[in-house]
């Protein structure tokens, strides 16, 4: 949530906390009641929406770090038994293939680390006859296999997350233009029914409309902050 977007939502609170504490005075008002309702929903969707923007990237994310972990364990492993085969054998081209280093896997982007692994799979299906010298079996090859094929997926999965953010950064965008509306054309309005009977109630609620820069340490105005940590 942006700071300027924090702020808001914590006089949309302190409105909320007023009309809570004069419920006697709001229920002599029954379209009070209704917008007083309708304003609290929206700002339990506006927690839930926050919560959703800051956490439904953070276990794809790391799903994926866990994935391209295990991904370089398993190159540089089969790069040590090619690299000898390759000697052996004289295969300077193969030399040249296998010649990634770990810093190199590191900075390589999603599609070139992928392409590296599934170059790597195809040399070791083609020599896998002469690698057993060099340690690596079957079972070996299967499991970089399955490595390749869940490094492929859980960077699909993350591509995805990433769309599902935007999603919900558009959905809280809406909901503040939302809470603005129920105040400014709903609750405003009503509230001029209660100046006259509930003064103090009245004078309460203006003081409540007024957005406090909360301040404290948060990002600039237009990055997002990230959200509480869920309940457990």
């Amino acid at each position: 949530m942006k700071r300027i977007e924090e702020n808001k939502l914590g006089m949309f609170k302190a409105v909320q906390a007023v009309l809570a504490k004069n419920q006697t005075a709001v229920a002599t008002l029954p379209a009070l009641v209704g917008s007083q309702e309708a304003f609290t929903t929206l700002i339990n969707n506006i927690t839930e929406t926050d919560r959703a923007l800051g956490t439904v990237t953070v276990g794809k994310v790391a799903s994926k770090d866990k994935v391209e972990k295990a991904l370089t364990a398993a190159l540089l492993s089969l790069k040590g038994a090619l690299a000898s085969y390759a000697r052996k054998t004289n295969n300077i081209e193969l030399s040249l293939l296998v010649k990634f280093t770990k810093s190199s896997l590191k900075v390589m982007g999603n599609t070139d680390l992928e392409n590296t692994a599934k170059t790597v799979l195809e040399i070791v299906e083609a020599n896998k006859a002469a690698l057993v010298t060099y340690g690596v079996d079957e079972a070996e090859i299967t499991a970089f296999n399955e490595t390749v094929a869940n490094f492929k997926n859980a960077t699909a999965e993350t591509k995805t997350s990433y769309s599902e953010k935007s999603g919900a950064r558009d959905s809280l965008t809406e909901l503040f233009k939302e809470g603005d509306a129920i105040l400014k054309d709903e609750l405003d309005n009503l509230m001029l029914r209660m100046q006259g009977k509930y003064p103090d109630f009245y004078k309460a609620y203006k003081s409540a409309r007024v957005i406090k820069n909360l301040g404290g340490g948060h990002n600039g105005g237009d990055e997002d902050t990230p959200p509480p940590p869920p309940v457990s």
